[in-house]
């Protein structure tokens, strides 16, 4: 019956695909293939197939859709870094809709490509799909129009404006105008990596050492062996921060702006086309890379995300981010092994980088290699590479109470509480061990109380307190938790198997088997599955 059902569902999904596909496509000589190729289109989107999204641009016959189509074929065909069907559709489109804001934005890049002065062919129209300010700092980078610059003062001009304003300043050599701008910009005092980067330069650029030194203390970049990058330092490798020298640099930090903007807005699909087209004129802008990387995450499309990282060095300022990101996404589609070396290597070359210790720590303790990441998380405590102390012992503690050397772990996780006696994560690990051990009841029970407190929305901590209520006998109590920590979290096979137990315990016995059940649902090869079993046929004796 349910297989009947999900062919009707399905059948139904790509009847409305076809209805929907035919208002998209044009009716003129359009083969039955055709229809096929976008209901496959569809559904690869839908379901993330990037391999049949990738055939399906690689193969669409563009003479044949309408405008709505061309624009998708564009954006999509940018964000596969497929420039000659981009270059395809953006005629296409200029054809139907001249001017049409993303073909601008396209032949805009291009012309950078080809070496052309790019005449702008941006105007007050653009407005409607660009915030208005957008458009005016492209212009900035595409012509030399005065009236444009004198409609923008260090008086009137927001931060976007003022920034670009000034960067352009400096490239027309006006350092003495372009201060003002840069000034402006500072006082909002942005919290945003790359305007610090961007006003670090120009204040160098304008000699204004303090004001750098200023900047450049917030942004504290370190090289991978933990040193703090000094003024010195900076000052003679400002390529590291990819500085705005020329006008293909301005128009892709205006693109990478614009990238931002949609980011934030969670329009993924047109974040990444921004910052596609920053990077095309740019490869090495970090900034860009690191964003693109973010949205390709947000929408699944873990593997893109993967693939960009491919392309950093160590002397990147974003190494260490990249790396963080790298170290996550080969978790999520990967085998969690695959990087494992990558780490090593790394953290041989640079032994006094605690970042690179702890990532490697972390992925051994991932993989149950629990000594080998006791051993670098004592590295780092042991050497004083990490001022907080907290998280590397709470780590540790956890390593070692899997090996069963509890003396040791407890004592890290007491000294963390220590440190911190109101986080709550610390809290339950060390309450719930307690209980997990039959030993200091009441202590876990206070511990566990003090956690949910703290943190009331975690199904897994409301469950410990749940599970002590049930070890000293309260089984009311402990069922409230209990039920309270499986509303939020119904697929966990342990929450439900917790809860079964406590209704055996007070009489509900129904309820308990059909909890028992459950969890063989959730999960086939729960690991306490024999248990459960013989719970199902004989309870709890």
């Amino acid at each position: 019956m349910v297989q009947i059902i999900q062919i009707c569902k399905r059948f139904l999904f790509y009847t409305i695909l076809l209805l929907i596909s035919s208002l998209t496509l044009k009716n003129k000589n359009v083969t039955a293939n055709d229809f096929g190729n976008y209901l496959s289109w569809s559904y690869a989107k839908q379901s993330r197939d990037l391999k049949n999204l990738k055939d399906f641009f690689g193969s669409v016959n563009l003479l044949y859709v309408d405008k709505r189509m061309l624009e998708e074929v564009l954006f999509q065909s940018v964000i596969f870094d497929d420039w000659e069907k981009a270059k395809e559709a953006s005629a296409l489109i200029e054809k139907i809709d001249k001017g049409n804001v993303s073909s601008t934005f396209y032949y805009l890049v291009d012309d950078i490509l080809k070496k052309k002065n790019p005449i702008s062919k941006f105007n007050d129209s653009h407005a409607d799909f660009l915030d208005v300010n957008f458009i005016k700092a492209i212009l900035l980078w595409t012509t030399d129009e005065g009236e444009l610059f004198n409609s923008i003062s260090s008086d009137n001009c927001i931060p976007l404006l003022c920034l670009h304003m000034g960067q352009r300043l400096i490239m027309d050599k006006k350092k003495g105008e372009a201060e003002k701008f840069f000034t402006k910009v500072e006082e909002k005092n942005f919290s945003s990596t790359r305007i610090q980067e961007l006003l670090v330069l120009a204040f160098l650029e304008l000699k204004k050492y303090e004001k750098a030194k200023k900047i450049l203390q917030k942004l504290s970049i370190k090289d991978l062996n933990n040193n703090k990058r000094k003024m010195s330092f900076i000052s003679q490798n400002s390529y590291l921060l990819n500085p705005i020298k020329t006008q293909r640099d301005g128009v892709a930090e205006v693109l990478y702006n614009i990238s931002s903007w949609y980011y934030q807005k969670n329009l993924f699909k047109y974040s990444i086309f921004f910052g596609k087209l920053s990077l095309k004129i740019r490869p090495n802008f970090n900034a860009a890379r690191l964003l693109i990387v973010n949205a390709f995450n947000e929408i699944g499309f873990n593997q893109m995300a993967l693939d960009s990282l491919s392309k950093i060095n160590e002397r990147n300022t974003y190494f260490m981010s990249f790396i963080k990101i790298k170290s996550n996404l080969y978790d999520e589609i990967i085998n969690k092994k695959s990087f494992l070396n990558e780490l090593k290597s790394l953290s041989q070359s640079y032994p006094n980088n605690w970042e690179i210790k702890l990532l490697l720590a972390d992925k051994f303790r991932s993989l149950e290699k629990y000594q080998e990441s006791i051993d670098l998380y004592s590295s780092v405590i042991d050497n004083n590479l990490i001022d907080n102390k907290l998280p590397v012992l709470y780590s540790r503690g956890i390593a070692y109470e899997r090996l069963n050397k509890w003396s040791e772990a407890e004592k890290d996780l007491k000294e963390a509480l220590l440190i911190n006696p109101n986080d709550p994560y610390i809290l339950n690990y060390l309450g719930y061990s307690w209980l997990d051990r039959n030993m200091n009841l009441e202590d876990a029970l206070k511990l566990l109380e003090k956690a949910v407190e703290l943190e009331p929305n975690d199904g897994y901590i409301i469950d410990s307190l749940g599970w002590a209520f049930y070890l000293t006998g309260v089984f009311e109590k402990s069922i409230f938790y209990l039920e309270k920590a499986v509303s939020i979290m119904p697929n966990d096979a342990t929450l439900n198997d917790h809860l079964g137990d406590a209704y055996w315990k007070h009489g509900r016995k129904k309820e308990a088997i059909s909890q028992w059940e459950r969890v063989l649902i959730i999960d086939p090869n729960f690991k306490n599955k024999e248990k459960i079993k013989n719970k199902i046929n004989v309870g709890i004796k």
